[in-house]
């Protein structure tokens, strides 16, 4: 795989030429591509060889140059579950959905129970718009084979790999759970209003407002040994509500995550990796970008879209998630997934 952060002449002439390829990009900017072998997401924010960009103008491009052959298909909120079907024997999939969509919601909540999810790596990110735009504009993904833009569906790109290829699915999270209190909700979803605190009923607003909670850090489940974020979006208080980037799940044990020091520092070191940042799949968290103050800052770990979620299997949230190829024959398991914590 190859990684660029190119105009929007550059980004044309990759997919004239015949490449199969991923973009990020604003809007305006992905509306000028030509039709071919790609699929994209609108974000702005990208982290590349010089360090983070928000870039308007130009886009992300990843060029899947293993793929030897790759299908698109839209997804509603219907037709979702249908995901893993689509696939090629060998190879993985590319999804992007719009954030704050029926779909994002639902592949949120449902996603985890899809069969065969985990047969095959999945990998890909919730699209979003700048920050400035939230509300005035949607968020969407284009399907450059069809021509077809979405703001209310996903897009899947399949792509097909060498047999033999070997595929490293793997998960960067900086965050552990906490020593704080237990919480636990009673219902699945991306708010909350009650929850109990160590076993006591309170208003989940008030709690983080009269406990003074740093909100930047997420709430963090462990399922099956793998630490699990869920963000604050928003804490209204006078409507006793909390808002999530990730839903909460009814009856899991969370913690708020303990402090990070020196927020930058350590995602740098979390993300540097054994894969050459260049000639990965690569995406990072919004979230992340903003509290670690990225923007003009170089990781020595990745270059990739900056995301509103991310995706591994599952939906994940204040995470960098990679994917490697190699197309030498594999010698133990052909797909593996890895979680790195710093």
């Amino acid at each position: 795989m190859k990684n660029y952060h190119l105009s929007l002449a550059e980004a044309a002439a990759i997919i004239t030429g015949g490449a199969s390829a991923v973009f990020a990009g604003a809007e305006d900017a992905l509306r000028r591509l030509p039709r071919g072998k790609w699929i994209g997401g609108t974000s702005p924010y990208f982290m590349t060889d010089a360090g983070g960009v928000i870039d308007s103008s130009g886009l992300f491009c990843t060029v899947l140059s293993e793929a030897i052959d790759i299908r698109t298909v839209a997804l509603t909120k219907e037709t979702l579950p249908a995901v893993t079907e689509h696939r090629f024997d060998s190879g993985f999939t590319y999804l992007m959905m719009p954030a704050f969509t029926d779909v994002h919601r639902s592949y949120a909540v449902d996603g985890p129970y899809y069969r065969g999810l985990c047969d095959q790596p999945v990998m890909g990110w919730v699209t979003g718009v700048h920050l400035s735009e939230l509300g005035t504009r949607t968020p969407k993904v284009f399907d450059g084979m069809t021509g077809a833009i979405h703001d209310d569906a996903a897009v899947a790109m399949y792509v097909r790999l060498p047999a033999g290829a070997s595929v490293a699915l793997d998960i960067v999270n900086l965050f552990h759970q906490g020593t704080g209190p237990e919480i636990v909700f009673s219902a699945t979803g991306f708010s909350a209003c009650e929850c109990t605190v160590d076993g006591k009923s309170v208003c989940f607003a008030q709690y983080i407002t009269e406990s003074g909670v740093d909100t930047k850090l997420p709430l963090v489940a462990n399922l099956a040994g793998v630490s699990v974020n869920v963000s604050i979006q928003s804490v209204d208080a006078a409507n006793r509500s909390v808002a999530f980037y990730a839903p909460v799940m009814a009856g899991e044990s969370y913690h708020f995550a303990d402090p990070v020091r020196d927020y930058a520092r350590a995602y740098a070191n979390g993300a540097a990796g054994s894969h050459e940042a260049g000639a990965m799949l690569a995406c990072n968290c919004i979230l992340n970008f903003l509290y670690a103050e990225l923007e003009g800052k170089t990781t020595g770990g990745f270059v990739g879209p900056v995301t509103f979620g991310e995706i591994a299997y599952v939906l994940l949230n204040q995470t960098l998630v990679r994917l490697n190829v190699t197309t030498e024959p594999a010698t133990a398991a052909s797909v593996t997934m890895a979680v790195a914590s710093v």
